[in-house]
């Protein structure tokens, strides 16, 4: 299997019902929505969210409906939270086939270096019967709602399997016999998921670039500087993977990536991160976003700026990444992974 880095996304805040989607700070709406980006912070809210519309849904006819406004932005969120839970399937796979042969039969792969579990994670399938609940609901998404209830069989029989391996302790036992069980459900559902899987986060993708930019749109408009930087500085970082990615690049051919682009990216992404510093210094900027600290990032997005910096010096360097599997310094993984730290932090300071 080939390995996968790409980007979660950041969902929107149902700013309307607070009876839907409990404590959402005006700045969770753009933080999701925005650059399309978010992991586990908005998986509370989108959950509870589809939990309540079918409680609504089943309800007394008289009790007052969700706005088509609402009604979309839920959705929305549940099919951005289903996108990020695929990427950590697709995570889940590269990391077993590094340990596991590619094949029917189970089979370690020939020194390795890594344990049968290695980078297997736990993950909830409750998304699954959310992203099921809200695909016959309007408004239509056409292609995304009919994806949603495609990949659903096989993606659920991966994350039970993985999960199985999550939790097992024995799996050795009996010459592997719990380990070949496993595999032979990863093995019969991997292909399946993994296209029907792609196609749907290209059209969360697509969906969520159109959401982000209005998004980004309105909080500059609003004047809320913080927030805005913020999510831009993750929007711009985004971007320079995408370009990378557009090129045929990732870290086993990283020193062809051709810079043009990136430098341009880069120096946004500077001048961006730059105006974000400035407007967490204005105590007043503080207030009117409703922030209680200077430092909601810790520095994570002066970070990513360096991880750029760092990518670009080892691509004039000409030397190639050493170990493509350890996200070094310098690497695409390394910007993806201080990406991913910077989503989580977005998530929790604007979302939570």
């Amino acid at each position: 299997m080939k390995k996968h880095r790409m980007s979660a996304l950041l969902a929107v805040c149902v700013l309307a019902v607070a009876s839907l989607t409990g404590g959402c700070s005006g700045q969770e709406a753009a933080t999701k929505t925005d650059a399309a980006k978010t992991t586990d912070a908005a998986e509370t809210e989108t959950t509870s969210a589809a939990s309540e519309i079918e409680t609504v849904s089943a309800a007394d006819e008289t009790e007052p409906e969700i706005d088509p406004e609402t009604m979309d932005i839920i959705k929305y969120n549940i099919y951005v939270e289903m996108n990020n839970y695929m990427i950590d399937v697709l995570d889940n796979i590269d990391n077993y086939y590094m340990v596991v042969e590619y094949a029917d039969e189970f089979a370690f792969v020939p020194d390795s270096g890594y344990d049968y579990k290695f980078g297997i994670v736990y993950l909830n399938t409750d998304i699954i019967d959310d992203a099921l609940t809200v695909a016959s609901m309007e408004p239509a998404y056409e292609k995304l709602d009919e994806l949603a209830k495609e990949v659903a069989e096989p993606m659920r029989a991966l994350m039970e399997g993985f999960n199985k391996i999550n939790e097992s302790y024995d799996f050795a036992d009996n010459q592997y016999a719990k380990a070949k069980e496993y595999h032979s459900l990863i093995q019969e559902n991997v292909e399946d998921f993994a296209t029907l899987a792609y196609e749907f986060m290209d059209e969360v993708d697509i969906m969520g670039n159109e959401q982000m930019a209005a998004t980004e749109a309105k909080m500059l408009e609003e004047g809320n500087l913080i927030i805005y930087n913020s999510s831009h500085a993750i929007t711009i970082g985004n971007q320079i993977l995408d370009e990378c990615y557009a090129q045929g690049i990732d870290d086993s051919n990283l020193t062809e990536l051709d810079l043009t682009n990136i430098r341009t990216l880069y120096d946004e992404l500077a001048a961006t991160v730059a105006a974000y510093d400035e407007a967490v210094s204005d105590n007043n900027q503080l207030m009117k976003e409703s922030l209680s600290t200077s430092a909601p990032f810790d520095g994570l997005l002066n970070s990513l700026v360096q991880s750029v910096e760092w990518m670009i010096k080892q691509v004039e360097s000409g030397r190639p990444i050493e170990d493509t599997d350890l996200a070094p310094l310098g690497s695409m993984a390394h910007i993806h992974s201080v990406l991913s730290q910077c989503i989580d932090r977005y998530n929790t300071v604007f979302v939570d």
